[in-house]
């Protein structure tokens, strides 16, 4: 739903905008702090909703922060991680390709592809790959006598890297997921934060100040600016005709200014859950 107030103004009000979080939500407490000040009658009828969207919006973007540290960090780690398992395979690669010199075939019991034209041991080609050659090298390693396994690396430190390396990758899923969650819940709670302080604007401007917008709402925390000429004139080539007799009268506020007469359109927009 939108709707128009004071198109002839002086003034204009600038909202941040959903995506600027840190000075909407410094808004909503601002709003707040001066609401609270006032006699019960004249606090805002939306006071209520807004401290539960603020106390809504606090723990959603801290929620967000923190997923994505673990996201970056795991990501970081499995790159380490999979760096190290390369260098590993490819160690692996070069004993079994001496070991196995005429029956290079007998590699592929390590997990290891072998192109039969040319008897060539294949590394790994992609992360996929990598996780399956390691499992099958750690499985046919373990079947075999201490004495007889390869080294270096030993056993130990290929489980190890792969043990590392399935438990991050399953960090960083996680992580991504919450990210997603976290983030859709933050977006929402800040929509309906600026929605919920347009209205109280709005409110504001036709219940205390006769439609006209003051450097009052400054008080709630609101940014009050002196509109562009250029969108004085658009709004005045726009606006319907008046009478000389109300062009040319001043519109005193209820607190005694005068001439503080401006713009600012507000949009109300229901959220279906």
């Amino acid at each position: 739903m939108h709707f128009t107030i004071d198109t002839r103004g002086q003034f204009q009000i600038n909202i941040p905008e959903a995506d600027d979080h840190t000075n909407l939500f410094n808004l909503g407490e601002s709003f707040q702090t001066y609401d609270q000040t006032l006699p019960p009658e004249l606090q805002s009828p939306v006071a209520g909703h807004l401290v539960n969207l603020l106390e809504e919006c606090r723990p959603h973007s801290t929620e967000f922060h923190s997923s994505e540290a673990q996201r970056t960090i795991a990501s970081e780690s499995i790159k380490r991680l999979e760096k190290k398992a390369y260098k590993y395979l490819k160690r692996i690669q070069h004993m079994l390709k001496n070991y196995f010199w005429d029956t290079p075939e007998e590699a592929e019991a390590w997990g290891f592809e072998v192109k039969q034209t040319t008897g060539n041991i294949i590394f790994p080609k992609n992360k996929k790959e990598v996780l399956r050659v390691l499992n099958a090298y750690i499985a046919k390693e373990g079947t075999r006598p201490a004495e007889d396994r390869f080294e270096p690396p030993s056993l130990v430190e290929v489980t190890d890297v792969r043990d590392q390396l399935i438990a991050t990758q399953k960090v960083c899923k996680s992580s991504k997921a919450q990210r997603t969650t976290s983030r859709i819940a933050r977006d929402t709670a800040f929509h309906r934060l600026r929605e919920t302080l347009r209205l109280a604007a709005a409110i504001i401007i036709i219940l205390h100040y006769d439609h006209t917008i003051t450097l009052d709402l400054k008080r709630w925390g609101f940014d009050v600016v002196i509109r562009s000429t250029k969108s004085t004139e658009a709004n005045e080539e726009t606006a319907p005709e008046t009478t000389p007799t109300a062009e040319t009268e001043s519109a005193e506020a209820p607190n005694g200014t005068v001439d503080l007469n401006g713009s600012a359109e507000v949009v109300v927009q229901n959220v279906t859950q």
